[in-house]
């Protein structure tokens, strides 16, 4: 398989005005539709994946949704066969489902950053900080800086 086209078709954000409390943040990603579409070569099937990433931030301080397609490309055999699954469970194939929704959630995760700093709400992923602390693990002022992945 391989991917030919990506695209959004819903771009949402909205910001209510801030709560006292702790904000929680939940992201969640679903294909919401596949459908085949019309392709030249007679061998292979051009499938599109319609999708649906939503962050909401609790207790209703904002949300991000973002709809779009995810076009790939598959030999005509096994492109029927994931279409049939589909039709049949409203699911993905296992062996096709981790390469789908890492395409899907690359892009979505960078699309709803950009749309957090615009909209004045926390990021959906934590960002690398750097932290300085000093050789023996002590925080000081001449130390080295160390990359640290952030704790949610």
């Amino acid at each position: 398989m391989a991917m030919v086209g990506f695209s959004f078709t819903k771009i949402s954000a909205e910001r209510k005005p801030a709560s006292n409390s702790a904000v929680n943040i939940e992201s969640n990603a679903g294909v919401t539709d596949v459908v085949e579409l019309p392709v030249i070569e007679p061998k292979k099937a051009l499938l599109k994946f319609e999708f649906v990433f939503t962050v909401k931030y609790e207790p209703g301080v904002g949300k991000i949704e973002l709809g779009g397609e995810l076009v790939e490309l598959y030999d005509k055999e096994y492109g029927l066969k994931v279409i049939d699954h589909w039709t049949k469970n409203k699911k993905l194939p296992p062996e096709i489902m981790p390469d789908i929704f890492n395409n899907l959630l690359a892009r979505c995760n960078i699309q709803a950053v950009v749309l957090s700093r615009d909209m004045g709400l926390p990021s959906p992923i934590q960002m690398p900080r750097v932290d300085a602390k000093a050789k023996d693990g002590s925080k000081t002022e001449k130390s080295e800086a160390k990359l640290d992945k952030a704790k949610k």
